[in-house]
């Protein structure tokens, strides 16, 4: 799959992000092919994305791909790190780390896909990174339990679209302002309630992307 190529596909895992802006994000561990990647984590520090994971009993790997994106939604392949396993390696953890040096301006979205020998792809879950100050657009509550969250700006943005999409990248709704300032109450859904789960949440003005973040559906 060649670099720079947009890539929407379903996740083969649940996404469990844990958030902390400007700070370490955390993900949980997954199993595949008789391996487990854990401790998949990045964090943003001396204006470059750290990226780090390890696997356990690593078997049937060719190489890692990195893949970032802007909008949690279009992901695209910026590197690769070959696996560490050779016939004379004996470890039983092994450890990987990438730097981007060249990261996003504001938020953006890392994962891993991990291919096989026999061509087989599994990916690891999305971790989220801010680095940027936190700007006067807010996206709120992450964690929604009513189908219900805020957009609010203390600038004027225009043209505006607000947009929550699932994890396979279909689009669920769309909400649309000529003018924004303030705060406005958004429904997640139109449709009626939404699955438990990790969405994503997209606003836009002018066509420019302005803020991306995920949001928790709960559902009791």
């Amino acid at each position: 799959m060649a670099p720079g190529l947009a890539i929407q596909e379903s996740n083969q895992f649940f996404m469990k992000t844990i958030l902390f802006s400007l700070a370490l994000i955390i993900t949980s561990t997954v199993s595949f092919a008789g391996m487990t990647l854990k401790n998949f984590k990045g964090v943003f520090s001396e204006q470059q994305v750290d990226l780090s994971w390890a696997t356990m009993m690593e078997s049937g790997v060719d190489y890692y791909e990195i893949q970032r994106s802007g909008d949690g939604i279009n992901f695209f392949n910026i590197d690769r790190i070959d696996s560490k396993m050779t016939i004379s390696t004996n470890d039983f953890q092994l450890n990987y780390q990438y730097a981007d040096a060249h990261p996003l301006k504001g938020t953006s979205f890392y994962r891993v896909n991990v291919i096989g020998k026999d061509g087989s792809i599994n990916q690891t879950p999305v971790v989220q990174i801010n680095n940027s100050v936190i700007t006067g657009t807010r996206i709120y509550p992450t964690v929604v339990q009513s189908n219900t969250l805020f957009v609010e700006s203390d600038r004027n943005l225009n043209e505006v679209k607000m947009e929550f999409f699932d994890l396979t990248g279909n689009k669920i709704s769309e909400t649309n302002w000529s003018t924004l300032n303030g705060r406005q109450t958004v429904q997640v859904s139109k449709g009626g309630s939404l699955p438990t789960g990790t969405y994503v949440a997209r606003l836009t003005a002018n066509g420019q992307n302005v803020k991306s973040q995920f949001v928790i559906i709960q559902n009791f």
